[in-house]
């Protein structure tokens, strides 16, 4: 496995965390600091919707054209939609909140299919035992980008304005699309048969699901995959607003939960995928997620009333870096169920199911929390 390979894998799965750290981390604590009530913040979580449906055109994306077109086309869409966001102030943009959600709910089409895109490339040419690694490479990768778009993009906005802030970060797209033109790509009708799935219209495409989900054993993994994320779904989003209601800055935020939780976020993957390859998978999702369930239950020290940074920043360390493991574990006995005929599809379906799942969970977690506050929300979600 080449570097060049997991650096470019990183890229793009970087340049998908730019977009969806906005819509994710950044908007809730924004949108609060305008006066958005918690329930509206808990609804823009339906802004993910395009990640939860993406299965439903991964066959168009597996089986036409390359790999290397649709990223470069994928890519340049998505710079193009940030500096549309960039050309006017936020405070302008939340006056005309339903423009903003739409412009944002583009922006998700595009970088959902984009991994749709990423994550087959990687299937194809990750070797199994390798997959692991990758695996920390794309959940860094994507945490990075997740950084520069969340936390970053607060701090940047608190010192530089909206306009410059996120315009500087859509021109980082330019990073991503130049190596992608230089990327290898199955050219060869042998090597198109091999890694693309057959199509044979309408009835082909309900067999290529069908086909996937028929296969011994899978119904208890979709159950696994649909419940792994649930806890920690429902209370992600409230952590902004938590925080910001505890009395801390925007830029504070920023740090907390944008560079230093991912920076945790970062470590976590980097040491689940070396873990991997040590220990079996099950268990790594048993262990992992055990880690997450503490790590959520942290946030109740900060609803009681703990306001020191450091411990705070520990708290979000912890709960970020335990996120990282379990991600990596997940994601890996993911890939290992993809068929190599149709890796985007199958992975597609799956990240699919679990979007679904946890964005119900996240749309709950604001009506949640507004009856019965931050403690309930965070409790429970440990619980699950």
């Amino acid at each position: 496995m080449s570097g060049r390979l997991l650096a470019l894998l990183a890229l793009l799965y970087c340049a998908q965390g730019l977009p969806s750290g906005l819509i994710a981390k950044a908007l809730p604590a924004l949108l609060r600091d305008q006066g958005v009530s918690l329930s509206l913040i808990g609804f823009t979580s339906a802004l993910a919707l395009p990640w939860a449906l993406k299965f439903l055109w991964a066959p168009v994306i597996d089986r036409f054209g390359t790999r290397k077109l649709w990223l470069l086309a994928l890519n340049g869409l998505s710079m193009v939609l940030m500096l549309v966001i960039a050309a006017q102030d936020f405070d302008a943009w939340v006056a005309r909140l339903p423009w903003l959600l739409a412009v944002l709910f583009c922006a998700n089409v595009v970088s959902a299919t984009q991994d749709i895109a990423t994550d087959g490339y990687a299937i194809t040419q990750l070797r199994p035992e390798w997959r692991g690694l990758g695996n920390s490479i794309q959940v860094v990768g994507y945490k990075l980008g997740m950084v520069m778009g969340s936390g970053g993009l607060l701090w940047l906005v608190s010192r530089h304005g909206w306009q410059a802030s996120y315009g500087s970060l859509a021109c980082l797209m330019l990073l991503v699309i130049v190596p992608v033109l230089f990327m290898e790509d199955a050219r060869t009708p042998i090597q198109q048969s091999a890694t693309h799935t057959e199509w044979h219209g309408l009835r082909g495409y309900a067999w290529l699901f069908r086909g996937f989900v028929a296969r011994p054993g899978l119904g208890w993994w979709l159950a696994t995959i649909a419940l792994y994320k649930f806890g920690d779904s429902l209370a992600s989003r409230m952590t902004g607003p938590l925080l910001t209601d505890s009395g801390f800055s925007l830029a504070q935020i920023g740090v907390i939960t944008g560079i230093a939780g991912a920076t945790a976020g970062v470590v976590g993957a980097f040491v689940g995928g070396t873990t991997l390859l040590r220990i079996g998978h099950r268990e790594a999702l048993l262990v992992f997620g055990a880690l997450q369930a503490l790590g959520l239950a942290g946030y109740l020290l900060v609803v009681g009333g703990v306001r020191d940074l450091y411990a705070i920043g520990a708290i979000v360390y912890f709960e970020q870096f335990a996120d990282g493991l379990s991600t990596v574990a997940l994601f890996t006995l993911m890939m290992d169920r993809c068929r190599v005929h149709a890796p985007g599809t199958d992975y597609s379906l799956q990240a699919s199911l679990m979007v679904m799942v946890t964005g119900v969970a996240a749309m709950i977690g604001g009506l949640f929390t507004d009856r019965f506050g931050y403690g309930a929300v965070f409790a429970t979600a440990a619980l699950l």
